[in-house]
């Protein structure tokens, strides 16, 4: 049996096979998210604008304290926007790699946001194969920590009731 652990943050996601909980991780791919882990400022390339009005026409920067009013107008910061695009692009090659028959479990490792957002992203088929959440920003640690991350059961068979 193949388990694929998929551990990613808002930068990076790595892709991984392990085949008992014992045998090291194969590293199978990688995707990167070139704008991750900037700021909105950083993202946006417009400057707010402005407008006149009030009394004697005075000018009024739009957009409240340095352009950024998303509270009020519900709008999601252009961070949150990155991160979901990057979800569902990790999510495609999951989805992907389930379609070849890859992997028979999958592991999801992430920080609590990322996690969420990934779950949001998967197909019920994929999300049938989820041996594991994990809710850990761990991808920097090394193969090592995130194996014993893993929890064994997700190594089991799974066994129809």
């Amino acid at each position: 049996m193949n388990v694929r652990i998929v551990v990613a943050d808002e930068r990076q996601a790595s892709f991984y096979d392990a085949v008992t909980p014992r045998s090291p991780l194969t590293e199978r791919a990688s995707l990167h998210n070139q704008r991750g882990g900037k700021r909105d400022i950083e993202l946006e390339t417009d400057r707010p604008g402005s407008r006149f009005g009030g009394t004697g026409g005075s000018k009024h920067a739009v957009g409240g304290v340095g352009g950024h009013h998303h509270g009020v107008t519900g709008e999601k910061s252009t961070v949150q926007h990155e991160l979901t695009l990057f979800a569902k692009e990790v999510a495609r090659k999951i989805e992907t790699d389930r379609a070849r028959n890859e992997f028979d479990r999958l592991v999801l490792v992430a920080g609590p946001k990322m996690l969420g957002l990934l779950r949001q992203s998967l197909s019920s088929p994929t999300q049938s194969m989820l041996a594991g959440e994990i809710s850990k920003d761990i991808l920097r640690q090394g193969p090592e920590v995130i194996l014993k991350a893993v929890p064994i059961e997700a190594f089991e068979t799974y066994r129809m009731q």
